[in-house]
């Protein structure tokens, strides 16, 4: 009787054994297959930018003239590196390629972004976006200006949508906006647009993407008026497409807008650096890119009183 105990105890140790043989196994293969994979992945990378290692080592490590690095680290990041060529070239390469960029095509908008100039550029988003403004111009219409399309104005804009609703006529100032996100766009167009609406239709080189509105109860005012001058830009013809393709009620007023139908990314590097590049054509609902053309309004005017006006047509 003891032994047979002893002997399945023996038995159960073996299997229990047997079995934390087999998991220490799969782990083993496991991290096995990953190593491969990353080492693999590591030289595949470093072959297919050899030529680029090897001379960023070369140029930032051996030149022997640093009187002419450092020159040219200076013209182009606008600041001293102290000596740390190998570290920031990769900013110079991008720096010179933007360049040469807007020079064969005028691209004005593909360039680096030094780390003073980035931090410049969000808070000067965030201070154009305080200059928006909310008012009651009389018991039936109200009047919101934007000067910007980001997460600022975007929260500003939401902010007042209960006070919006109160008024059967909105007067939308989008004089002077040069646009900004395109999601920030996206959200603002959709408080307007039913459900399915197209907003946009953004075009790549590797795929297209369509935005919908998802809203299913948009704000419904009885009539949209949106101010638009020659500066009105990017985003904010984008958001005035978007209205006018898909509602009845909206007037446009003032002057032909300024015709930007590209769109740029901007990837956020390391170091505070960031680059910006042109990487899309964008169509209206209707599907016509605007580039270069602008939209034009459907009541001429540049008077000084646009906004009372644009009150008397509500």
């Amino acid at each position: 009787m003891l032994g047979k105990f002893f002997r399945k105890r023996r038995e159960k140790i073996e299997l229990s054994t047997g079995e934390q043989l087999k998991k220490f196994k799969k782990r083993f293969y496991i991290l096995l297959t990953v190593f491969i994979v990353f080492t693999v992945s590591v030289a595949c990378y470093i072959y297919l930018n050899y030529d680029y290692l090897v001379f960023k080592h070369f140029i930032a490590q051996h030149y022997i003239y640093t009187d002419a690095l450092d020159t040219l680290y200076e013209d182009y990041l606008k600041m001293d590196i102290n000596g740390r060529y190998y570290r920031y070239f990769d900013y110079i390469v991008i720096a010179s390629v933007t360049e040469k960029i807007r020079q064969i095509n005028q691209d004005r908008y593909t360039y680096l972004y030094t780390p003073e100039q980035y931090t410049r550029y969000k808070a000067e988003e965030k201070e154009e976006a305080e200059e928006s403004e909310f008012k009651i111009l009389d018991d039936k219409t109200c009047y919101i200006k934007i000067t910007n399309f980001s997460k600022y104005t975007w929260e500003f804009m939401k902010s007042h949508i209960q006070e919006m609703q109160k008024y059967p006529n909105l007067i939308m100032d989008l004089r002077s906006n040069s646009g900004g996100l395109i999601n920030s766009m996206n959200k603002m167009a959709e408080l307007f647009l039913p459900k399915g609406s197209i907003i946009a239709i953004d075009r790549m080189r590797l795929f297209s993407k369509t935005y919908k509105s998802k809203n299913s109860s948009p704000i419904k005012p009885e009539k949209i008026i949106i101010l638009q001058d020659k500066n009105t830009a990017s985003a904010s013809e984008g958001f005035i497409a978007a209205l006018k393709d898909n509602l009845d009620n909206v007037t446009l007023i003032g002057e032909t807008t300024y015709g930007k139908g590209i769109g740029q990314f901007t990837m956020p590097l390391k170091n505070g650096f960031a680059v910006k590049a042109t990487t899309m054509l964008w169509y209206t609902p209707k599907n016509v890119n605007i580039h270069k053309k602008g939209i034009e309004p459907d009541i001429f005017y540049n008077g000084e009183d646009i906004i009372e006006f644009a009150r008397s047509q509500a």
